[in-house]
């Protein structure tokens, strides 16, 4: 059967109460923002100990989920997998949607996001032997050539698009293991520091972006009351079985080197100290054994329920691999001066999670949540098969 893009018609009620509680969520998250522009960072979890929070968290997390949708956008368009092209074009738009949520995240961390233009900058007020330098073109050519493709897909342009999606293909991948090596190769947080970092971040881009995408396109589904190809969603879930293998085997290794001097300590530390409940129970737990063990069973991974929920896992521990990564990474005291001063003054740190800072999060999710949903309304999305008559969207009357 041919597949014809067309937006959802969405006039429901049930579609209006879901726009007015991601609004709602977004203006409270902007109203947070406006306090915190005018009182500081003091409002936050963040101090001297760890001075990164939930806005580093969530930037990275979003720049691997974008990263890893747009690289499997060219399962189609690169690579002439016929198959997987009902997820395809709504695979890119929503790597775009991820990108931009991820620097909103950026521009609150910085405190005055109305001189991000500076990051920009390079070569002339930039430092670029840093990593963060490196990163911003990265960034900005992530950005550029993520609407150029979407574009050309719209245009139904097959030859081009393929050549700008190995370009997209191959930035992405840049762009997450550069992600990863802004933490991988800072020597002084031994947790943090590790050759595999940018290879572990891919790996980590590529399963949540999947398991995400999983999500998206079979709710986006349901809601249009539309129907679709089950046999590819299980296909899909084979591929992100072997993506979820990927990154247990690459953590494994990087935790396993970690156990051997010098960095011995602050791995046990991080195994069994504090945040030990947090690595083990959701990130190694909720998003390596469990998906693992559901995406292993034919009979679970060929339902989409039993897809669905790990899939879900997925998303959740990968999160958690990423607050586990800067939290407990930066609460480790460093070693300004062996066994005589250490920062700050030997003591664990500690990040208390605030209100505000749990909103302005929860306000660039419910942002990212409108602008996808109205892409879905208004622009050629989501597939329609033939010989389908689309059907009101969400329970309308």
């Amino acid at each position: 059967m041919k597949l014809v893009y067309t937006p959802i018609a969405f006039r429901s009620r049930n579609f209006y109460l879901l726009i007015g509680a991601l609004a709602a969520l977004s203006i409270s998250g902007f109203i947070c923002f406006v306090i915190s522009y005018i009182h500081g960072h003091e409002l936050f979890g963040a101090n001297n100990a760890v001075p990164w929070g939930m806005a580093i968290i969530i930037t990275i997390y979003l720049i691997g989920l974008s990263a890893g949708s747009l690289i499997l956008s060219s399962l189609t368009y690169v690579f002439g997998r016929e198959e997987y092209r009902l997820i395809s074009r709504i695979s890119v738009f929503l790597a775009i949607v991820l990108i931009f949520g991820a620097m909103v995240g950026i521009s609150l961390d910085l405190g005055r996001p109305e001189k991000m233009w500076r990051l920009f900058m390079f070569f002339v007020m930039n430092n670029m032997r840093s990593m963060f330098a490196v990163n911003g073109i990265l960034y900005g050519g992530y950005f550029i050539i993520s609407f150029v493709y979407l574009g050309l897909i719209f245009a139904d342009k097959p030859k081009i698009t393929k050549k700008i999606g190995i370009l997209a293909m191959i930035w992405a991948a840049m762009v997450h293991m550069g992600t990863g090596a802004i933490f991988g190769f800072i020597a002084a947080r031994p947790i943090f520091y590790s050759p595999l970092k940018p290879f572990e971040f891919v790996a980590a881009a590529m399963a949540s972006g999947l398991a995400l995408l999983i999500i998206v396109v079979i709710f986006a589904f349901k809601f249009a009351k539309r129907g679709f190809i089950k046999e590819a969603f299980f296909s899909l879930g084979k591929l992100l079985l072997g993506l979820t293998i990927a990154l247990v085997v690459l953590v494994s290794i990087d935790k396993l080197t970690h156990l051997y001097s010098p960095h011995r300590e602050p791995t046990v530390w991080l195994l069994s100290g504090p945040f030990a409940w947090l690595f083990w129970g959701l990130q190694v737990g909720c998003g390596y054994v469990l998906p693992i063990l559901l995406l292993s069973h034919p009979r679970i991974r060929n339902t989409i329920k039993g897809l669905l929920m790990a899939s879900f896992l997925i998303v959740i521990g990968i999160f958690f691999e990423r607050f586990n990564l800067v939290i407990p990474g930066t609460a480790y005291p460093m070693p300004f001066y062996p066994g005589r001063i250490e920062g700050v003054w030997g003591q664990v740190g500690s990040f208390p999670l605030t209100a505000i800072e749990l909103l302005m999060s929860l306000g660039i999710f419910a942002m990212m949540g409108l602008f996808f949903i109205f892409g879905l309304k208004y622009l050629e999305l989501l597939p329609l098969f033939e010989r389908q008559v689309p059907a009101p969207a969400s329970g309308e009357r």
